[in-house]
């Protein structure tokens, strides 16, 4: 008797581990960083529950690549943030992937807001990238703010003064258009770079940036915060920035385009007409054994330069190369003979071509 008393024990022993096991296993999956647990909660990278969190998010670019969002509708991503482009309001720097990335969300029921990267040192820019936005949204519905992506190295430089005229030109121009509109950084920025005034308004949606496991240490009013960098995805192949939103819970019936104008709203911000570049100037030109290496002086807003060489100074019998960058060797010329340079920068307005008024003073060398 005492002998099977020991079995069921040790059976009963058993049963409850293999239970208790699975319980475990069951709750680790549950609790995998950045996931949804079973009831309806957001866990951080350590398996925590994340206070406040309703949806959890992915920011996106060309650089994410050809994303399925079909497969991505299927995962516990709730919403996406897409990058429309950057800088100035040229078709050229609009992000590659926009068009594709918003007919996927589109198309497969998805909420998205939009972000832009700024590269604005002026007023002037800033205005031209609230009119960049605002040219590539026209015709779709937002469901979360418009973001201003602020984080550039030139843009530390400027004086903090300098950098909220150039934040608020582009907030303004963006709520007088009905939008939601907020701001980018990270916790650096936030707490050395931005002013307070733009930090404490409550207009705009704050956005902050810090990378850990835990949650953001900063101490203002904000609405979303980016985890990592690193988030892993169904449908998008390599890493992927992951958000969670404090807010309330948004679907695509949400119209972001919402806010209610105590002022009357203000005109688009007309396209920004291209600029001829500046002259550009030869640096240097120097000869070597049937070629010659031309090294060109920066030219601000250039995209690139046109190079221009013959053995007549009259340039009859002219050749040309052009180069984004500004040191440039031209090979395969007859050697012992004397070539004319000159070169001109040029601008990009969508595919065309924008140069200087004139060439370049014009210098010459003697191959060898």
């Amino acid at each position: 008797m005492n002998k099977i008393i020991k079995v069921l024990i040790a059976a009963v022993c058993m049963i409850t581990a293999v239970s208790l096991l699975g319980e475990s296993v069951s709750a680790a999956a549950a609790a995998a960083p950045w996931s949804k647990t079973e009831d309806g909660k957001f866990v951080n990278g350590n398996g925590d529950v994340i206070e406040g969190a309703t949806m959890k998010g992915i920011d996106v670019s060309k650089w994410n690549g050809d994303i399925d969002w079909k497969t991505v509708a299927t995962t516990d991503v709730d919403y996406a943030i897409i990058r429309c482009g950057y800088g100035d309001n040229y078709v050229y720097q609009d992000d590659a992937y926009w068009e594709q990335n918003v007919k996927g969300c589109e198309e497969n029921n998805i909420p998205f807001g939009v972000y832009i990267y700024s590269y604005a040192e002026t007023v002037q820019q800033a205005q031209s990238e609230a009119a960049h936005v605002l040219r590539l949204i026209e015709g779709h519905t937002l469901n979360f703010p418009i973001y201003l992506d602020v984080e550039d190295s030139v843009q530390a430089k400027l004086p903090k003064s300098t950098l909220t005229q150039i934040i608020n030109t582009f907030v303004n121009a963006i709520h007088n258009q009905g939008y939601e509109v907020g701001i980018y950084a990270n916790l650096n920025w936030w707490t050395n770079y931005i002013d307070a005034s733009i930090a404490n308004n409550q207009s705009w949606f704050k956005w902050v940036a810090q990378y850990n496991n835990i949650g953001t240490t900063y101490e203002g009013v904000y609405q979303m915060w980016q985890c990592t960098s690193t988030g892993k995805v169904d449908g998008i192949k390599g890493n992927v920035d992951l958000n969670f939103w404090f807010g309330a819970v948004r679907t695509r019936s949400y119209n972001a385009r919402s806010i209610k104008l105590t002022t009357p709203a203000v005109q688009p911000v007309k396209k920004v007409k291209v600029t001829a570049p500046k002259r550009a100037t030869i640096k240097s030109l120097k000869r070597g054994k049937k070629k010659a290496k031309i090294t060109i002086k920066k030219v601000k807003g250039a995209k690139g330069y046109q190079i221009q060489y013959s053995r007549k100074r009259s340039f009859k019998g002219k050749k040309s190369k052009y180069s984004k960058t500004r040191t440039r060797t031209i090979k395969k010329l007859k050697s012992k003979k004397t070539y004319y340079f000159r070169v001109r920068a040029y601008k990009l307005n969508g595919k065309k071509k924008v140069y200087s008024k004139k060439w370049s003073k014009v210098k010459k060398v003697k191959v060898k």
